[in-house]
């Protein structure tokens, strides 16, 4: 199940529940999406439009949300309608600081939130919810892609305070403007880039994000493996209380041996848009262990640590060369931008 948490307040939750949507962005964003990039290049680091298009290109047609209203709590269930999608048009209280859209559709209307409290108020149920929580220690973000279980805990939990669903408000209706009048969001490559090399990290995590799952990507399923192998995927992922993200976390399942699905691999991977050296190599273990010992219980073997940057020094190469991390290895792909597409070349150490 892969699901997402959209941030609202007390003025917005309506707005976005009544109107089909739900959208992210700041004060002062451009209202034009070229212009959304251009300023993104031009000041990387004091206007996070790219952090916020890697995130919501995170999203996939058919995705469970749930709408957080803060100091309320949860409300759910919703499903992901449409792709990420360039709007300012004014709706509401929700104007052209939230350009970057989704539609949003309610499966199951449960009137009654699940405080934020509950989803810590036991040892399982802080357990399942470890993204939540480092998310809510880092510091806030306009939407969260959350694991599998923490979507259960959030569904276990409105069915608890509520029993059942109920008929949907009426003053819920489908998303106003229609999808010949918005601006697809995408990532033009071959202008962000300069001698086959991204200009900002931001776009390699972005453009992977969103073609992670690509089957006719060949390139990607070098990389990731089977497209219909991938269970859960989500970029920016909070490491532990620090202030320090893996790039791509991803969970692999497979049912197709066994006749039943279980989680075989995590793919933890640090993105690079330069030279990756051996300090790189080290934290990419250092994650890797992470996972191995929080997420997959203990088993080293089915975490596999990947790094990808623009090339590698040579003490990068021996760094992962010589970890003794587990039999499988560290992965290294040398990456190159090729017109709006990107090459990988496996690195042997």
């Amino acid at each position: 199940m892969r699901a997402h948490v959209l941030i609202t307040d007390k003025d917005t939750f309506p707005v976005v529940r009544d109107n089909g949507f739900w959208g992210v962005g700041t004060k002062n964003i451009p209202q034009n999406y070229d212009e959304v990039i251009q300023e993104s290049l031009k000041y990387p680091n004091k206007k996070p439009y790219l952090r916020m298009i890697a995130d919501i290109l995170n999203t996939r047609v058919g995705d469970i949300a749930f709408l957080y209203e803060r100091g309320v709590g949860f409300h759910g269930v919703y499903k992901v309608k449409s792709e990420p999608f360039f709007d300012t048009r004014t709706i509401g209280c929700v104007d052209g600081k939230w350009p970057l859209r989704i539609e949003i559709e309610c499966l199951s209307y449960f009137p009654t939130p699940v405080p934020e409290d509950l989803l810590f108020s036991s040892k399982d149920y802080e357990s399942k919810c470890w993204g939540w929580f480092y998310r809510k220690v880092q510091g806030p973000r306009g939407m969260n892609t959350v694991n599998p279980e923490t979507a259960e805990v959030l569904v276990e939990l409105l069915v608890e305070l509520n029993g059942n669903a109920v008929d949907k408000p009426d003053t819920m209706k489908t998303y106003p403007v229609k999808k010949s009048e918005r601006r697809k969001i995408e990532l033009r490559l071959s202008k962000l880039s300069r001698n086959g090399r991204v200009v900002l990290e931001d776009v390699l995590r972005a453009w992977l994000v969103s073609h992670i799952d690509d089957k006719s990507c060949e390139s990607v399923r070098e990389v990731f493996g089977p497209a219909e192998d991938i269970e859960w995927f989500a970029n920016n992922v909070p490491y532990y209380i620090t202030r320090k993200h893996m790039d791509i976390l991803v969970y692999h399942k497979n049912a197709s041996y066994t006749g039943y699905p279980f989680r075989y691999k995590f793919t933890v991977m640090e993105l690079k848009r330069g030279e990756a050296t051996d300090k790189d190599v080290s934290q990419l273990i250092n994650y890797s262990k992470w996972v191995a010992g929080r997420l997959a219980g203990g088993r080293i073997e089915s975490v596999q640590p990947t790094l990808i940057a623009f090339d590698f020094r040579k003490s990068a190469k021996i760094k992962a060369a010589n970890s003794d991390f587990s039999n499988r290895g560290v992965r290294l792909f040398a990456y190159k931008i090729a017109g709006d597409d990107i090459k990988f070349e496996e690195i042997k150490p």
